[in-house]
């Protein structure tokens, strides 16, 4: 997963510099960044919750 962010992390760095003209280009970009942002948040949480059912398994 640290290569998957560290890509990411590089992806966002080389599109900073690239000014958008086109504004569906630029939309299609903000909605891109969000899904990121969406898709990150959500393994958290799915983490987390996992995490949390492990002890509960053990205890069975």
């Amino acid at each position: 997963m640290t290569t998957k962010n560290d890509d990411s992390a590089i992806y966002a760095l080389s599109q900073q510099s690239k000014p958008l003209d086109d504004p569906l280009e630029a939309i299609k970009s903000m909605r891109l960044e969000q899904l990121a942002v969406c898709k990150l948040k959500a393994e958290k949480e799915m983490q987390t919750m996992k995490a949390e059912s492990t002890p509960d398994k053990n205890k069975q």
